[in-house]
């Protein structure tokens, strides 16, 4: 029988697994996204607007069939592993297993809505190459159960990053070599495969971890995703319905502008990652120990970290979003701005829902997020149809936001009521202070320089509203919540 670190790890060398855990992620993150600048812009630049519009669908579709295939087992895994401690490899080689169906049933269903939304065949053949990355993640997320459980998920960092440099180079050499649509979604599909292929092998000879599927788990573990899964496919329709919407409605150059900026926003958003997969362990064992005062100071604490992370986007754009772009993509996508700036506000909302998601999962009561996602899909719907048509990229940001609004309000409100737990409002309403007067000060200076006053280039409104943003929140001791998840 193999062990995990949760039932031998002392407190000392818990915090200093959860900082080195979220240093690692970090350095791993930061060169993640360098990595995915490069291969983006190489991308984008490549490609007309028209054609990455294709390119943004076949992502966004296959995105969503992908986050659904998921089904919620990893982390009902780590939750399961990190109370009991045992049948991690049982646990590991049934969600394989699982996992390995559902891709199975995945890649059908991409051709299936991409024919509903009349795509050409060399749409369909681009997807059919990005679709085979829910394979070989069907293994990579089980293996990284077993890293997150012993609080190391800087390992599938660094491995997910190893993978994006080689895919990367590979993008390049395609782009110089004028490859067609469908080449381009072969670097990823075989980066993927490679780190999950090293991961398994990791977990076998470090771990002593030997997946195995079993039928005695297999029960229980769809018993308890069967409300994950489902909360998981409305989850990811209401946060894609905008660009599908402009995807049905608006013409594909629509489409490449909003994915355009869409896309960075959503690599920011998946950074937050690196803070929840080190709390949500964390999280389970506070619960599971009855420890009250620790889970709720975890959930308040997260809580406010997400936000400060996250809201940096939208406090240092408001007057530097459209030079960004051009400098960025090109003077062809800078009608992209406000949606940019839309959809950096909707992240931080969507963050949020996230963490009181995981909450709600850790104590028991996931049904209650698939009741109220069913209701954030009907909104979204109504947004996107009064919207969309109408006003085009802003009102898909603007739907955005609407909804990512009404799932923060439904979650609180879910997670106050089932899992007994409250939000700090009084220190998050201090880190919003602090974006609104980083905001202020960075408007001011745009008033001068557009008055002649005196000469502010958008680098330099960039980095006020980033110093700014910075010294505000100290200001306001905003950085102190670390110290509460980091003790």
């Amino acid at each position: 029988m193999t062990t995990t670190a949760a039932g031998h790890r002392t407190d000392s060398s818990s915090v200093r697994r959860v900082v080195a855990g979220t240093a690692g992620q970090l350095a791993a993150r930061v060169v993640h996204l360098a990595l995915n600048v490069v291969s983006t812009l190489a991308i984008v630049r490549y490609l007309a607007p028209s054609a990455y519009g294709s390119y943004v669908l076949v992502l966004t579709v296959t995105g969503m069939v992908s986050l659904v295939s998921d089904f919620g087992l990893p982390k009902i895994a780590v939750r399961e592993i990190a109370g009991s401690g045992t049948h991690e490899g049982e646990l590991v080689g049934t969600i394989i297993g699982l996992r390995t169906a559902l891709a199975l049933a995945g890649i059908a269903l991409i051709q299936v809505v991409l024919l509903l939304l009349g795509q050409p065949t060399r749409v369909l053949v681009a997807a059919g190459v990005a679709s085979t990355l829910l394979l070989s993640e069907a293994v990579f997320a089980a293996v990284a159960v077993c890293f997150q459980v012993r609080l190391l998920p800087q390992v599938e960092a660094f491995l997910r990053t190893g993978a994006e440099a080689l895919e990367t180079a590979a993008i390049l050499l395609l782009i110089s070599a004028h490859a067609g649509l469908a080449w381009l979604f072969v670097p990823p599909a075989v980066g993927s495969v490679l780190g999950a292929l090293v991961a398994y092998a990791l977990i076998r000879r470090r771990f002593g971890t030997r997946p195995v599927f079993t039928g005695r788990h297999v029960r229980m573990l769809v018993r308890e995703s069967l409300p994950v899964a489902p909360a998981l496919v409305l989850s990811v329709l209401y946060r894609k319905l905008d660009g599908l919407s402009l995807a049905a409605l608006r013409p594909s150059r629509e489409v490449g502008l909003y994915g355009s900026v869409a896309q960075p926003v959503e690599y920011w958003f998946l950074t937050t990652a690196l803070f929840i997969n080190v709390a949500f362990p964390l999280l389970s064992r506070a619960y599971g120990r009855a420890d009250h005062v620790r889970f709720r100071e975890l959930y308040r604490r997260g809580a406010e970290i997400l936000v400060i992370v996250t809201l940096v986007v939208p406090v240092a754009l408001p007057f530097v979003a459209q030079p960004l772009i051009r400098v960025v993509y090109g003077d062809r996508y800078t009608g992209a701005a406000p949606a940019l700036l839309l959809l950096s506000v909707a992240m931080v909302l969507s963050v949020v829902a996230v963490w009181q998601a995981m909450v709600l999962l850790v104590s028991g009561h996931q049904r209650v997020t698939l009741r109220y996602n069913l209701a954030a899909v009907l909104v979204t719907v109504v947004l996107c149809v009064a919207l969309v048509g109408r006003f085009g990229l802003a009102g898909a940001g603007a739907a955005a936001v609407g909804t990512a609004a009404f799932v923060v309000a439904a979650s609180t409100v879910a997670v106050r009521r089932h899992s007994d737990v409250r939000l700090d409002a009084g220190r998050l309403t201090r880190v919003a202070a602090a974006g609104a007067a980083s905001v202020a000060v960075t408007g001011a200076l745009a008033w001068a320089d557009h008055h002649g006053l005196l000469a502010a280039p958008w680098p330099l409104l960039l980095a006020t509203a980033l110093v700014a943003y910075v010294l505000a929140l100290l200001g306001v001791r905003a950085h102190h919540g670390f110290r509460t998840v980091f003790a």
